[in-house]
């Protein structure tokens, strides 16, 4: 009889390397294609100056961030919804709620098969969800968006508070079982927040992430708090 480690191997994470492999490369062919087209078509070519000046600037900051941030949201996206978050994006603001949502409501926990497919489809899910809404929202709110931005409004203060509400409100869920975890992240932000609180949520959220791991491990080698309950 196949065991279920087996099955899981064959059946989803193998037609899931082999789909998120092409779809990515395809995904990669399709962002130079206007590019391409203008130059082949139009005979348009950025002048070589200015064009290396943006791609150093840009490569810089994002070879960083394309190697920290797979490492740091795989334990909670799972194999398929890594793929699938980094090929449609929003991944700090839609994909990592929704699978720690989906996973906290199931009781799975983190690296199993289980949990796996269940952030898979739950982020599957968000897919189709998050396009309705954005197709919904362009043709009903595109009126509303010039007077929206640089107004001061009601609506724009609040849109700009939707990332540390999700945020937060995922905090608040986690934290609740075992409170000890939040005194290292929680304090850090805090102390972040005070010296200087303009930094992009991209540039303070990796390492916060990867602190709050590394003091999660010491506190439990540490016997100061227990396994259980954490998920």
């Amino acid at each position: 009889m196949t065991d279920k480690k087996t099955i899981f191997q064959e059946h989803f994470l193998t037609p899931v390397e082999k789909t998120g492999k092409y779809t990515l490369l395809a995904a990669i062919v399709c962002m130079f294609l206007p590019g391409l087209f203008l130059f082949v078509f139009h005979g348009l070519l950025p002048p070589f100056g200015p064009l290396w000046r943006s791609v150093a600037a840009v490569w810089s900051f994002m070879i960083v961030m394309g190697i920290l941030e797979p490492i740091v949201y795989y334990p909670i996206l799972g194999f398929g919804g890594t793929y699938m978050s980094f090929l449609v994006g929003n991944i700090m603001n839609l994909r990592v709620p929704v699978s720690a949502t989906v996973q906290q409501v199931l009781g799975t926990r983190e690296g199993t098969p289980e949990a796996e497919i269940v952030s898979t489809l739950g982020i599957a899910g968000s897919l189709v969800a998050s396009q309705l809404v954005m197709i919904l929202g362009i043709l009903l709110l595109l009126p509303l968006i010039n007077r929206i931005q640089g107004s001061g409004m009601a609506a724009e203060v609040g849109l700009n508070q939707v990332l540390p509400a999700l945020f937060g409100a995922l905090g608040a869920v986690f934290l609740s079982k075992v409170p000890k975890l939040g005194i290292v992240p929680l304090g850090l932000a805090f102390i972040i927040a005070f010296l200087k609180r303009d930094l992009p949520y991209s540039v303070v959220i990796p390492p916060m992430v990867i602190i709050s791991i590394v003091s999660a491990r010491i506190m439990y080698k540490k016997k100061w708090i227990e396994g259980k309950g954490m998920i």
